[in-house]
């Protein structure tokens, strides 16, 4: 009788164990997702705005060559001093804000990539009170 007893428990715990790692596999399969699509969101999203913004810079460009063309009358002339003016920018980017643009890179898509998971418990309160303080301003207006 023992013996049945303590075989239903190894069975019973075997059975417990097999549930466990499917649902911890099915937790992290989704976890995984979750992560995924918050970055290709945001890639579309910045994507998006950014073909937008080209899209405005390059008109921009294009009327500010021709009012320095125009005001030179000379067409060519304005155009090789707007695109001088983007040579001179691209450089000074290059020299001097590579490690700023990569450092704000890097943080905004680990923070697409942290859970509310990742957070400690005392980071978890902080959270959740700042979401109330935010409701509470949100009802107060």
């Amino acid at each position: 009788m023992a013996f049945k007893s303590l075989a239903d428990n190894l069975e019973t715990t075997g059975k417990k164990a097999e549930e466990y790692l499917t649902n911890t596999a099915e937790y992290y399969k989704l976890r995984l997702f979750k992560s995924s699509m918050k970055l290709a969101t945001s890639l579309v999203n910045m994507l998006l705005l950014s073909g937008a913004g080209l899209f405005v810079l390059a008109f921009l460009s294009v009327g500010l060559a021709l009012v320095i063309g125009g005001a030179m009358e000379n067409y060519a002339a304005g155009f090789f001093i707007v695109g001088g003016i983007y040579m001179i920018v691209f450089i000074i980017i290059l020299l001097f804000a590579k490690d700023v643009i990569v450092k704000s890179l890097l943080y905004r898509f680990s923070e697409l990539l942290a859970d509310d998971d990742d957070l400690s418990p005392k980071e978890k309160v902080e959270q959740n009170l700042i979401n109330e303080s935010e409701e509470n301003l949100n009802q107060q207006s």
